[in-house]
């Protein structure tokens, strides 16, 4: 299905879906509307695609001791939005100049926000898990998000991050043993 543009659906409440395994997919999407669709490359590594009705852009992390994600528009070779990760925050920052924080809702809350500089939250996404396997997402734009032109890239950048974290933590699970107290591959993903 052709992917719509954010500003014709309800902003308010969407949701990411897990759409393929290998390579792994999710498409964001308000009632049967789809908005984004977030596509690895590969069935491992970081290069992934994110769709939108307003275009393309790849996504990758560079670096290792202090990770950089990029965005980059299909094609060009300038970085669109840069992530920059630390520990309790991340911080986003689009080509132009405007920056955002990314950042876990609350220490025990699986949720994570993106809001402005000053603080104003513009978008919540809590991951939906089934067992270990990350099966999506629930996202709530905020007021103060709604009509941003941005909050397309704003979104799949916030996904992004969220499912690298969520595989990073996967492939802990043979070290720490599966539910069932043996141990188990990351075969959820």
């Amino acid at each position: 299905m052709e992917l719509v543009p954010i500003s014709s659906v309800d902003a308010s409440a969407m949701r990411w879906l897990r759409t393929a395994e290998s390579p792994i997919a999710f498409e964001l999407s308000s009632g049967d509307r789809p908005v984004a669709r977030l596509t690895w490359s590969r069935p491992s590594g970081s290069l992934a695609t994110l769709a939108t009705a307003g275009g393309a852009s790849t996504l990758k992390r560079v670096g290792y001791l202090h990770p950089i994600l990029t965005a980059r528009a299909v094609g060009e070779t300038t970085d669109r939005a840069r992530v920059s990760l630390h520990l309790n925050y991340h911080r986003i920052e689009l080509r132009g100049g405007a920056t955002y924080r990314f950042h876990r809702a609350g220490i025990l809350l699986p949720a994570w926000k993106v809001s402005t500089e000053s603080g104003t939250e513009l978008v919540h996404v809590e991951p939906v898990r089934e067992g270990r396997k990350l099966a999506g997402g629930a996202v709530i734009v905020a007021p103060a998000g709604i009509g941003n032109p941005e909050l397309p890239l704003l979104l799949g950048l916030a996904w992004y991050v969220i499912v690298l974290a969520w595989f990073e933590d996967e492939a802990l699970v043979p070290l720490e043993g599966d539910d069932r107290g043996g141990s188990a591959g990351a075969q959820g993903r």
